[in-house]
């Protein structure tokens, strides 16, 4: 049983038109990570910051938890904001031991 959808009062372009604009809407709301007020942010996946930090993505992982980087989940991807990484490298403190960083907090 097929059913068939007539179109009347509506020129193709028109048609077309719709459902572009509709297309857009809804891929708007799936990109919505993007910042509308900065358009030039650039998001960075954990393997990136891994490699840009020259770390391994275990180490990356608890540097997440530990708070000294902040990790947005969009979706299923963890992704990290380039300018936080990079503010991070040169706002942490390093500490030689971990005994030193635990005593001083």
């Amino acid at each position: 049983m097929e059913r068939e959808i007539l179109l009347v009062g509506i020129k193709l372009d028109e048609l077309l038109a719709k459902i572009e604009a509709i297309v857009e809407a809804k891929l708007s709301k799936n990109y919505s990570f993007r910042n509308k007020d900065d358009p030039s942010t650039k998001y960075l996946s954990r393997a990136e910051v891994a490699r840009l930090l020259k770390i391994s993505l275990p180490t990356l992982h608890e540097w997440t938890k530990s708070e000294l980087l902040q990790s947005y989940k969009i979706g299923n991807r963890v992704l990290y904001k380039q300018e936080e990484v990079e503010k991070a490298l040169t706002q942490s403190p390093t500490f030689k031991y971990k005994r030193h960083y635990e005593s001083k907090s």
